[in-house]
């Protein structure tokens, strides 16, 4: 009897699990945007093959003793991605994973291949316009993340050992600088920055004519340094 108990369970073991795992599990993260992606699941199914999305952070590991964290907007989805930028708010490391469904079928969990943390995201370098206006510079910026600044460097371009150095948080995205000399030129270059250590690449230097008056000259948009 004891015998034929535990062939049962070991059946039902199998065919709980006889769904492959995902695979390919990724993180892709971007200006402080998380995104976790795996490969579709090639395997027979009559329904959707749906996902599901846990992540465990610091706090689950030391103080829920383990437990993992359901992905609120990543439980029975169709597609193949789930964006965790909420989630991942702390600058603790993360591990994630995810597994697969077909009706009544469960895969098992595939992991991500070591620990996220977020303070590994990308920077892209900031999108910016420079104009010139009067005696003024006017320098606007696209949207960059909101806990960075963008550092910019302004100089007159016979002079860059003299450069003044702005910051721009992400709320501001303009900066005006007023009372230059007319008849100089002025160059700008900036960069995202977020906390001590981590820097996007530097813009190309953009430089513009003060002509004074109501006159106005137009940089294009920057484009990153090769």
């Amino acid at each position: 009897m004891m015998v034929m108990m535990v062939m049962v369970l070991l059946d039902f073991i199998t065919d709980v699990w006889m769904l492959l795992a995902p695979s390919g599990v990724s993180m892709e993260s971007v200006d402080m945007r998380h995104t976790l992606r795996w490969r579709p699941l090639q395997a027979p199914c009559s329904t959707t093959i749906l996902y599901f999305v846990q992540f465990q952070g610091e706090f689950e590991q030391m103080v829920l003793n383990g437990s993992w964290v359901d992905a609120p907007e990543c439980q029975q989805i169709p597609h193949t991605h789930c964006d965790l930028t909420f989630d991942l708010g702390s600058d603790s490391d993360y591990n994630l994973h995810v597994r697969a469904q077909c009706g009544s079928q469960l895969s098992a969990w595939s992991q991500l291949g070591r620990p996220f943390n977020r303070r590994d995201t990308v920077l892209t370098v900031p999108e910016m316009t420079v104009t010139a206006a009067g005696d003024a510079l006017h320098v606007l910026f696209g949207q960059f993340p909101l806990t960075a600044v963008v550092s910019v460097t302004v100089w007159k371009s016979d002079n860059e050992l003299q450069a003044a150095v702005y910051t721009v948080p992400a709320e501001q995205k303009a900066l005006h600088i007023a009372a230059l000399q007319e008849g100089a030129q002025y160059c700008v270059r900036a960069q995202t920055v977020l906390g001590s250590q981590l820097h996007s690449n530097s813009t190309k230097a953009h430089c513009v004519s003060i002509i004074g008056g109501e006159g106005s000259g137009i940089l294009e948009k920057n484009s990153p340094l090769p």
